[in-house]
C-alpha cells in the first residue's frame, strides 16, 4: 500500500468537527439551547486559538503526543451538557468519584495511530453546577460554561495541573491567555478555585477526568496498571466509509493484540461483516481481532455479543415502523435494507444494495417477493435507506424523525445513507452491557478508540 499523500503547504486542517449534545434528562430551557449553539462556534474559535498557542510553545509539563495539527486533514471533538445526576454517574463509572463535577474530559487520541482524523475525545459538563458556579463567581452562565470548556480542551491536548505545581502553573497561564485573547469574561478554572475556594482543594472542587489515551505509557514515578481490554468504533476509523481498510491504522491494535489485550469491535456493521471485511488482512479467527467468538457491539448497540460470542442483547424494531419503512420504499423507489442480525433483506435489486456485499462485504442482500414477506422473518435491528449524491438527505431525516419520534432513532451515518435503530440501542448503551457483561469496572483495565 502506498503512503498516503500530505496536501503540500497545508496551513492547518481542511475542517474543524464539533458535535454539541444535551443529554435528555436535562429540562428543557430555551437558555440551554442558546448557548448550546453560541458553543459550537465557540468550542472552534478556542481550538483554533489553542493549536496556535501550541506552535511554538515550551511548556515543559504537557504531554506532547498531540504536535503538529497540520499533519490531520480534520480535527474531531464532542460535548455533552448533562444535569448533576448524569455526570455524577460518569464520575463514579470513570474515576470511581462518587459525585457530581463540573467537566470530564475523555481523550480519544491515540498516538501512533496515523490517521487523517485527530479524535480529540469528549468533553461532558453539567449545566447544573456550571450554573452555581457562574452565580458563586459573578458571571453568567455563557460565562462559566465557556471557561470549563477551555479547561477541559487543555485536558485533551495534553496538560494536567494535578501533576505538580509547574504543570498547573502552565495549565493556569494557558487557560488566561485563551479567555483574554478571546475577551471572554472570567477568570480560568484553576484561578477561580483558588479565589473561591480557599477551604477546598481544587481536585475535589472540580474533577475533571482526563482519560487520556497516551498514558497508557510509563510516567516517571508512576505505576501503570495492566491495560486488558480496548474499545474500537471501526467506523471511520480503521474503516472508512468507502469500506476500505486503514491498514497503517491497525498495526498498533495488532501490536496489543500480540501483547494480550482484547479488542473489542463497536460497528454500525453487522458481525458477518466484520469478520468478512478483517477477512482481507488475515486478521480475523482466534487471537486475531474478530471471529464468531469475539465480544463485539454491532448494529449500532441492536446486537451485543459476549464472552465467547454469544448474544447476551438484542433491541428489535417495532413491526409498524418496519412496515412504514417498506412502503416508503417501494412508493418512492428508495433502496432500503433490513438487518435481521447477520442477514439482510431486500424489496427490490439496485446497485447500491449490490455495493453492501461488494464493497461493505455484507452478506449478499436477498430480494423478497413482498412486504408481507419480509416482515414474516426474524426480529428486525436496523433499517437503512440509500440515497444518491444529488438527493437531499435532510428530507429523508426530518421525514422519519417525525414519523419515528419516541419510538426509534435515526442516525446519519453516512454520508447518502440513512439508518433507524430501536430506541434503547446505541453504541455506547451496547458497550456499557457488554462491560457489565465482562465485569470490566477499573477504568484503568480499558482504553477506547474511535468516535
Amino acid at each position: 500500500m502506498l503512503p498516503r499523500r500530505r496536501r503540500a503547504r497545508r496551513k492547518g486542517p481542511s475542517e474543524l468537527s464539533v458535535q454539541i449534545g444535551i443529554e435528555e434528562a436535562l429540562p428543557d430551557d430555551p437558555l440551554v439551547l442558546s448557548i448550546a449553539e453560541t458553543l459550537r462556534t465557540d468550542v472552534g474559535k478556542a481550538m483554533k486559538l489553542a493549536f496556535h498557542n501550541l506552535e511554538n510553545s515550551e511548556y515543559k509539563t504537557r504531554d506532547t503526543s498531540i504536535r503538529n495539527v497540520d499533519n490531520y486533514d480534520s480535527i474531531e471533538v464532542s460535548m455533552l451538557l448533562c444535569d448533576d445526576g448524569f455526570i455524577r454517574k460518569l464520575n463514579k463509572e470513570w474515576r470511581d468519584e462518587d459525585h457530581a463535577t463540573d467537566v470530564l474530559s475523555m481523550s480519544q487520541h491515540i498516538p501512533g495511530l496515523d490517521i487523517p482524523v485527530l479524535q480529540l475525545g469528549d468533553l461532558v459538563i453539567s449545566v447544573e453546577t456550571a450554573h452555581r458556579q457562574a452565580e458563586e463567581r459573578g458571571h453568567t452562565l455563557l460565562d462559566e460554561m465557556r471557561i470549563l470548556t477551555v479547561h477541559g480542551l487543555l485536558h485533551l491536548l495534553g496538560f494536567d495541573h494535578e501533576l505538580g505545581k509547574e504543570a498547573e502553573e502552565e495549565m493556569e497561564k494557558e487557560e488566561e491567555q485563551i479567555l483574554n485573547t478571546l475577551e471572554w469574561k472570567g477568570k480560568g478554572l484553576i484561578r477561580s478555585a483558588y479565589h473561591f475556594s480557599t477551604d477546598m482543594d481544587h481536585s475535589e472542587n472540580s474533577d475533571e477526568a482526563n482519560r487520556d489515551v497516551e498514558k497508557m505509557s510509563l510516567r516517571e514515578g508512576h505505576h501503570q496498571p495492566k491495560l486488558t481490554h480496548i474499545v474500537c468504533d471501526i467506523d471511520g476509523t480503521l474503516v472508512d466509509y468507502e469500506g476500505h481498510l486503514r491498514a497503517e491504522s491497525i498495526e498498533p491494535l495488532r501490536e496489543a493484540i500480540s501483547q494480550g489485550v482484547t479488542v473489542i469491535m463497536v460497528t454500525g456493521r453487522t458481525r458477518a461483516s466484520t469478520i468478512a471485511t478483517f477477512k482481507l488482512l488475515n486478521m480475523e479467527g482466534k487471537d486475531e481481532f474478530i471471529s464468531e467468538n469475539s465480544p463485539g457491539v454491532f448494529l449500532q448497540g441492536s446486537l451485543v455479543y459476549g464472552g465467547n460470542g454469544q448474544l447476551i442483547y438484542k433491541a428489535n424494531l417495532d413491526v409498524d415502523i418496519c412496515k412504514e419503512a417498506c412502503l416508503y420504499s417501494l412508493k418512492n423507489k428508495t433502496p432500503l435494507v433490513v438487518y435481521c442480525e447477520e442477514q439482510c433483506l431486500t424489496l427490490f435489486e439496485h446497485p447500491s444494495v449490490d455495493l453492501l456485499h461488494t464493497l461493505h462485504h455484507e452478506t449478499k442482500v436477498k430480494v423478497m417477493p413482498s412486504v408481507e414477506d419480509l416482515l414474516e422473518c426474524s426480529s428486525i435491528q436496523k433499517l437503512l435507506f440509500l440515497t444518491n449524491a444529488e438527493e437531499d438527505l435532510s428530507v429523508l431525516i426530518q421525514h422519519w424523525s417525525e414519523l419515528t419520534e419516541g419510538k426509534a432513532c435515526v442516525v446519519k451515518a453516512q454520508p447518502n445513507a440513512l439508518e433507524i435503530v430501536p430506541l434503547d440501542a446505541s453504541k455506547g448503551g451496547g458497550i456499557r452491557v457488554l462491560l457489565d457483561h465482562l465485569g470490566i469496572t477499573e477504568d484503568s483495565d480499558l482504553e477506547a478508540v474511535g468516535d
